[in-house]
């Protein structure tokens, strides 16, 4: 049905703390890096999709991504690819809802950055990213701490799911990679009242840091392939 699989998210989906073996052991060793860019895109479970339904697969996932930086990638991935979105199969992780990206036209944080790649995020500052400018830091401090609310985060988080599931024609599907504000029936939207980190119950699944290591990755797509397979059925 499809020719093409399509990710966005968070760093879930980008695959972090994946890190090649040959690698690991580095004074440097990043899942970023450019050496390791192989071996994370064919270990995260989009990768992993795409090679169990022999599919080129293309992440949009990024490390820090908040709901709004999702939607916005996803609508340039709209405006500016090739690819033909009734013919792809698209996927999208909804991470954390209190996270808030800002859009910042001058961003670059390394010269292989993706176009698309504009966002300073909130979860960047508050781990003390070094690398942002300081007016940045202040800013999203201060908007933090002016905005930050239950209902503000259930909002995101109803705002997403519902733009997504608009798009949505029987080859988009969403799902949390975090704990959902709350229960939320659309077609779309797989697992409803759980995320991925849910999912995971074996301490052993998780790398270091809390993200899914290879196994965790594994054990994410073969749940992915049941649901897709009986969605896709279905639909």
């Amino acid at each position: 049905m499809f020719e093409r699989i399509v990710g966005f998210g968070d760093s879930w989906v980008w695959g972090d703390e994946l890190i090649a073996p040959e690698l690991r052991h580095e004074p440097d060793a990043h899942a970023c890096l450019d050496s390791n860019t192989t071996y994370r895109q064919q270990h995260c479970f989009l990768g992993l999709l795409g090679q169990h339904y022999n599919l080129p697969a293309d992440n949009f996932g990024w490390p820090g991504a908040s709901l709004q930086s999702t939607i916005w990638t996803y609508i340039w991935w709209l405006n500016n690819s090739q690819q033909d979105p009734a013919k792809c199969l698209i996927l999208v992780g909804l991470t954390d809802a209190h996270r808030m990206s800002f859009y910042n036209p001058r961003h670059v944080s390394y010269a292989d950055d993706p176009a698309w790649n504009k966002f300073v995020h909130s979860t960047w500052i508050h781990y003390s990213d070094s690398k942002q400018e300081q007016e940045w830091r202040d800013m999203v401090r201060l908007h933090t701490l002016l905005t930050d609310c239950a209902q503000l985060r259930l909002l995101n988080y109803e705002q997403a799911v519902l733009f997504f599931d608009g798009q949505s024609k029987q080859n988009l599907f969403q799902f949390s990679t975090m704990q959902p504000e709350k229960p939320m029936y659309k077609p779309s939207l797989l697992w409803p009242d759980s995320g991925l980190r849910q999912r995971i119950t074996d301490a052993k699944l998780l790398a270091k840091n809390g993200h899914p290591n290879e196994l965790g990755h594994k054990q994410i797509s073969e749940q992915l392939i049941k649901q897709l397979n009986s969605a896709i059925m279905l639909g």
